[in-house]
């Protein structure tokens, strides 16, 4: 307990135990995920025996993929009967509450070419027509992976990789998407192309409307060799001189590095090697700055890393497993490191709360923050937003929320200091890794006791 002497008043601050718990916290836009797969074409459903209100949502993911297979309209018009199927499915996965990552493709086995449009005009024709369901959910809608093109919809082994056919697609799907709703591709030479640039997003022109701000990515072979099965190249970046070059893959990985401060990076670890083994996958997924991963694949790296110790030399994290602390940190993971609570100004008290986001990724979206003080059984709340911008909370960074509350404002004596981070979106209050509780206000967590004497 501290005693904080003002000018006529006494403060008396006791903070409670700001411990961090070893668990996933399982907040939005993070975690692992899992796939759905529906067919456009609700007569094809019917025929394969896949009945969406026989799918079993995962509770604990935030995070779902939802495939849906185009294969049934690859040389016509999608029709109103598919549309409303398409619509039907989205919302089955909105009622339970998830963010949705969501897929767009023409082929589940490998034959990209063969199954995918002949005419690049039925593409365009299939997104314009998706784009009122796209907008509509755009509250919902999290991120597009791909341009509906290539095997599994990976944007490989398709006709339309040139940049000219890239730059088209990629330029009508951000037409028919809601302005909130990043678009993943598949490489980072497929994000360069579109940008137009060699050089990352930066603080200026990252949440704006420059066309490339809105492109993220995602990899499916990830951790799988030095190239990630061709995600990456043999070109090494100060040598490029094309934009659609893939760089080696230390070029790559630092690119990454810069470009997923401001937008997303996920996807699949496959092919058990050294690449993803404990120490250098977790290495790797932070300096890519992951933010999600598909929980069932590829079994063998994701058994390996919970047979291996993570071995840290943090006592919390030293005698759990890969997978545990990989699981935990996937995107954001926000820790109150420090609270100080002092008189100022003779009639006022100043909170200042140093906080750290210890995840691999920033958050990619701006969440209210309040700071409050709640009387001890008197009900009454004092509110105040703190002027910050959590997209920019960068992982290993600490950031510093502050207020001042006038003492002649508050009513009693007892008090708590809590602190609440609230995502508009999703309507979710954000956890925290420490072992606060939460206290009177729903999702507020209580910082420590003040007592005005």
């Amino acid at each position: 307990m501290m005693l904080l002497r003002g000018r006529d008043k006494i403060l008396r601050w006791s903070p409670f135990s700001a411990a961090e718990k070893a668990v996933v916290l399982n907040n939005p836009y993070c975690g692992l995920y899992s796939i759905y797969r529906f067919y456009a074409d609700p007569i094809k459903n019917r025929k394969e025996k896949i009945k969406i209100e026989n799918t079993v949502v995962i509770a604990n993911h935030q995070l779902c993929l939802l495939e849906i297979n185009l294969i049934d309209f690859n040389d016509k018009p999608l029709s109103k009967e598919a549309l409303k199927n398409i619509e039907n499915i989205f919302q089955y996965f909105i009622i339970h509450k998830k963010q949705l990552i969501v897929r767009f493709v023409y082929d589940w086995e490998g034959k990209g070419v063969l199954s995918e449009p002949k005419d690049i005009s039925i593409i365009l024709r299939h997104m314009e027509q998706l784009a009122e369901i796209l907008k509509g959910l755009e509250r919902h809608i999290y991120i597009i992976q791909g341009l509906f093109i290539g095997s599994w919809g990976e944007m490989h082994n398709s006709r339309y990789l040139s940049e000219r056919h890239i730059l088209t697609l990629a330029k009508k799907l951000y037409d028919c998407t809601g302005k909130r709703t990043q678009i993943a591709v598949r490489c980072p030479s497929f994000w360069r192309m579109i940008a137009r640039t060699n050089q990352s997003l930066d603080e200026k022109t990252a949440f704006t409307e420059m066309f490339g701000a809105r492109f993220s990515l995602f990899n499916d072979g990830m951790l799988a060799s030095d190239t990630d099965f061709g995600t990456y190249g043999h070109v090494y970046a100060k040598e490029s001189r094309n934009l659609n070059d893939k760089w080696i893959r230390r070029d790559e990985l630092d690119f990454q590095n810069r470009l997923c401060r401001f937008v997303s990076n996920g996807g699949e670890v496959i092919n058990n090697c050294g690449y993803n083994d404990a120490a250098a996958a977790a290495e790797d997924l932070r300096k890519m700055r992951v933010s999600y991963l598909h929980c069932a694949y590829d079994m063998e790296v994701l058994n390996k890393w919970k047979r291996s110790p993570f071995g840290s030399s943090d006592p919390l994290w030293k005698n759990k497993s890969a997978y545990e602390y990989i699981s935990a940190h996937l995107g954001y993971r926000f820790i109150i490191k420090d609270v100080k609570v002092t008189a100022c100004h003779g009639r006022n008290v100043k909170a200042a709360i140093k906080l750290c986001n210890t995840g691999f990724a920033p958050c990619y979206h701006k969440f209210d923050v309040k700071i409050a003080l709640t009387g001890v059984g008197s009900g009454e709340i004092y509110e105040q937003s703190v002027d910050t911008d959590t997209r920019f909370w960068f992982p290993d960074e600490q950031v510093e929320l502050k207020t001042v509350v006038p003492v002649d404002e508050l009513k009693g004596k007892k008090y708590i200091l809590c602190l609440g981070i609230f995502d508009n979106r999703t309507r979710q209050f954000i956890r925290l890794a420490n072992n606060y509780k939460t206290g009177d206000i729903n999702g507020y967590y209580r910082l420590g006791y003040l007592k005005i004497n």
